[in-house]
């Protein structure tokens, strides 16, 4: 995109404008030399104005350095750096200002425009400013053009440059604070799953022997240590624990929600993320997030720094939707994660998986109806998520 350049004038300018148009009127109409002459004067800052504002923006280049990623709340941070190429003449009460919006208000909000205003820039020297705020909604937002103007040096005309120099910043959900109790719901599913496991048999990674017990199988008798030692010995094993997890947001409103709706919904997005970034923390298992929307869509992986980047920008864009579609999410989660897979289900509402009607392929297949019962739904709509969960 070229550099786009024009000068207009200012309010200020027009009111001077209006005065030597009164003068000069006045000049004629009485054949008056002296007022004629005074005219003749005040022309003279005008001509000088419209000279000066070029030549303070010509030669300038400026930069802009911002973060890729930032969470709904925090401090954001842009540093601009205005650089004079210029071998002389410095440029003075220079303004760089930009465009931020969030890509999918399609106009409905107003674009905020920083600002950072330069002094004074030496010519073949640069100077660096910096504008600071904070973004409350998620998702992505685009940056730029930047725009450079100048009143200098009697604010009677405006020169303003626009760059097509343009970024995008992608704002992470707002990440809480999970309570003790949350953590304790957790490790007490874990350890459930674990003993579920046990049942199956021996499956594990074999460590050593013990002595041989009734209702131990034959098949687990370790016939060479039972030789040296005289008794019956059986194969003990080291059973794994599944720390798998499978996160499911339903992200729903109604056609037309309420500001207390649409606030719920952010509760729910910035839950999952918490939860989510918290997994991805401890590590040590595999994660799933999966996300309604059309279609739904899930994202698994070993829990860690990268799948964590991946999930906070897949929430950060994440819709509300109007039709229910966690049946959909569900069954598409069921045939990725695997067996003694803790599954979290989040959503804006309340969820009765014991409906039949509105899960039927769950019901009609016994194998996933036992599934149930290791699904755990959180309702951001219920106050005992303050249980939880903590927003500051």
């Amino acid at each position: 995109m070229p550099r786009q350049r024009h000068t207009t004038v200012c309010r200020e300018g027009w009111y001077y404008l209006l005065v030597l148009g009164i003068v000069f009127v006045g000049a004629m109409a009485r054949d008056v030399n002296l007022l004629l002459i005074l005219s003749g004067l005040l022309v003279g800052p005008l001509v000088f104005s419209w000279w000066m504002v070029g030549r303070t923006l010509r030669g300038l280049c400026v930069q802009r350095k911002v973060p890729q990623t930032v969470c709904a709340g925090d401090l954001l941070v842009a540093s601009i750096t205005l650089s004079n190429t210029r071998r002389r003449l410095g440029s003075w009460a220079v303004v760089v200002d930009e465009r931020l919006q969030r890509e999918t208000d399609h106009g409905r909000e107003e674009p905020i425009r920083p600002a950072v205003l330069f002094p004074y820039v030496p010519a073949g020297e640069s100077r660096k400013g910096v504008y600071r705020g904070r973004l409350t909604r998620r998702g992505r937002y685009r940056l730029g053009p930047l725009r450079l103007s100048t009143r200098f040096p009697f604010g009677l005309l405006c020169r303003t440059i626009t760059m097509g120099q343009t970024d995008t910043l992608m704002v992470y959900p707002r990440l809480g604070r999970l309570t003790r109790h949350w953590a304790t719901r957790h490790h007490e599913s874990l350890a459930s799953t674990h003993r579920r496991q046990r049942r199956h048999g021996p499956e594990g990674d074999f460590y050593g022997v013990r002595q041989w017990r009734a209702g131990d199988s034959r098949r687990w008798i370790h016939w060479r240590s039972s030789a040296r030692l005289g008794q019956l010995v059986v194969r003990q094993f080291e059973q794994p624990l599944n720390r798998d997890v499978a996160v499911l947001l339903e992200l729903w409103q109604p056609a037309q929600p309420t500001p207390e709706e649409l606030d719920n919904v952010e509760l729910a997005v910035s839950f999952a993320a918490t939860v989510v970034a918290d997994l991805c923390r401890q590590g040590g298992g595999n994660l799933l997030l999966g996300t309604t929307g059309t279609p739904s869509q899930c994202t698994s992986g070993p829990a860690s720094v990268a799948l964590l980047q991946d999930a906070m920008q897949r929430l950060a864009l994440a819709e509300a939707q109007t039709t229910d579609r966690l049946p959909e999410l569900i069954d598409l989660a069921l045939g990725d994660i695997e067996s003694g897979t803790e599954i979290v289900v989040v959503s804006s509402r309340p969820v009765d998986l014991t409906d039949s009607a509105r899960f039927e392929s769950l019901w009609a297949d016994p194998s996933r109806r036992t599934l149930t019962r290791r699904i755990r739904c959180v309702d951001t709509s219920d106050n005992q998520l303050d249980d939880y969960f903590r927003t500051d």
